[in-house]
């Protein structure tokens, strides 16, 4: 998130939000006019708030807030302003012609100057709006026929490259902003412009990350100082994880064990960072990034059916038939102490198993009384690229169910590919809630270790894509498990639709 802000329901502030929305867009990579466009669109949304969510001249605070991926940028407005149908206002020519009457034109107006709206009941927490805008980057888009992840395991799997170079010394230090444009060469260097992070091509963009502690990462130098291979991890920003990220060794140096020296110093930074897990989200399409995390030590938790968009791959001649699966490794550096977690009886036995394979000491409680919140707490996030959404449940209120109804519909209007649900293992009212949801046809996917804030959940997900589960590949026996059950569900519940 770029920025937050907590704005009144008074018109003067309609030009200052719309003036930082232009001038944000165009920093983000707008173009000036799709900019102009989008803020157009922006202050027609919060001045239906400021008119029509608040009855009377009552002064009342609403949300907006702003971020942006390096190929698109959202906005949010979050208000508890009087209920609200958008079917019921649609914009209708005729009526504009006979009546005068131009109700749902506001609408028109912001789906027609953004590439995605959304509108998400969410009950007693209120409403959300989500605009968004595509950023055109189509010099480099056009190159994109393989996916990162493809990429980094071949770098990854030093072990089936050919050697070139033999060096007997080279160091492996921290990134420091400095070290910005040789990491952009580098992997200008091994892809050209096909890497598919088109950030990384940018010097300015990596010193940004960087000094701003987004990217946490180690660079290796021959003795001569010319950078040979970088290993960078994310870390969660609400969590005490970090996700890896991207990784690249310089193709004429391989097999020289730079990647694993650079695995074994980033462990070591992460660690004296105190973060407790690093994650790794390896393609199912092949086994060769798993291979090499589970060398390392992940383990794998759970799969996340038809995550990415359809794309190339090599070793298929056309398109892979169907939206890319992914495995989530965990490797655990800081062991947490003994816990209580409330686990789904129909889901104890293999959660159990994943706590084992990780090493985690937990302690499984029985059903226990509990009291409700007022209302639910529940947090949304949207990935328009991969057509995917997570919702992830902070606190469970009296709301719950109807809250999580309303959401799944509001977002099947959009027809996803996949909808994630994160469920707090901690909380002991998670086993009454889950047999609660049952009616929704979410199936398993798998353990969060230390996810959100720093506590563990359990993913469940609702697929909406055909998945031919015999050409999802998983290198490990316990994943495999994971797999079978999740395959099971998936056909259940595909009979019974």
């Amino acid at each position: 998130m770029d920025a937050k802000f907590e704005i009144s329901t008074d018109e003067q502030i309609i030009n200052p939000v719309c003036d930082f929305t232009y001038s944000w867009g165009v920093n983000c990579g707008l173009s000036k006019g799709e900019a102009l466009r989008f803020s157009v669109a922006v202050s027609e949304l919060i001045t239906d708030v400021i008119l029509f969510a608040f009855p009377g001249d009552s002064k009342e605070n609403f949300e907006i807030e702003f971020s942006h991926t390096f190929s698109n940028v959202e906005i949010v407005v979050s208000e508890m302003g009087e209920p609200f149908d958008p079917d019921r206002h649609t914009y209708d020519v005729q009526k504009v012609r006979d009546e005068d009457d131009f109700d749902g034109a506001g609408f028109l107006l912001m789906k027609s100057f953004s590439d995605e709206f959304s509108f998400i009941n969410k009950g007693k927490e209120g409403k959300e709006f989500r605009i968004a805008k595509n950023i055109q980057i189509h010099d480099i888009d056009e190159l994109l026929l393989q996916s990162a992840e493809e990429r980094e395991a071949e770098i990854r799997d030093e072990e089936d490259q050919d050697p070139h170079i033999k060096i007997e010394n080279f160091t492996v230090d921290r990134i420091k902003h400095t070290d910005a444009e040789d990491i952009s060469k580098l992997f200008y260097r091994t892809y050209g412009y096909t890497y598919n992070k088109e950030d990384l091509y940018l010097p300015k963009k990596v010193e940004e990350s960087v000094l701003a502690k987004d990217k946490l990462g180690v660079i290796a130098r021959k003795q001569d100082n010319e950078a040979i291979g970088y290993f960078g991890v994310n870390p969660k920003d609400n969590s005490d994880i970090a996700e890896v990220a991207e990784a690249v060794v310089s193709p004429k140096y391989r097999r020289n064990g730079v990647m694993s020296s650079m695995m074994d110093r980033l462990i070591e930074i992460a660690k004296s960072k105190q973060l407790t897990m690093l994650l790794g989200e390896a393609v199912t399409i092949h086994p060769v990034s798993q291979k090499v995390n589970n060398k390392f030590g992940y383990k794998t938790t759970a799969i996340e059916l038809a995550s990415s968009i359809n794309v190339k791959y090599k070793g298929f001649d056309e398109d892979y038939p169907q939206p890319v699966s992914i495995a989530l490794d965990f490797l655990p550096l800081i062991q947490p102490s003994k816990k209580a977690v409330y686990l789904p009886e129909k889901y104890n036995e293999i959660i159990l198993d994943t706590y084992d394979e990780l090493g985690m000491d937990v302690d499984p409680k029985e059903t226990e009384s509990y009291q409700l919140a007022d209302k639910s707490d529940i947090d949304l996030e949207i990935d328009y690229s991969s057509s995917s959404s997570l919702i992830i449940v902070k606190k469970y209120g009296n709301d719950f169910l109807t809250v999580l109804s309303d959401m799944v519909d509001s977002l099947e209007e959009k027809s996803p590919k996949t909808i994630l649900l994160d469920l707090p293992l901690e909380n002991r009212a998670t086993p009454q809630q889950f047999l609660d949801i049952t009616s929704l046809n979410f199936i398993y996917s798998g353990l969060l270790p230390q996810y959100h804030f720093n506590t563990d959940y359990l993913r469940l997900q609702k697929v909406y894509a055909g998945i031919d589960f015999n050409i999802i590949d998983i290198y490990s026996d316990f994943g495999k498990k994971i797999k079978s059950l999740i395959a099971d569900e998936y056909h259940s519940n595909s009979k019974e639709r």
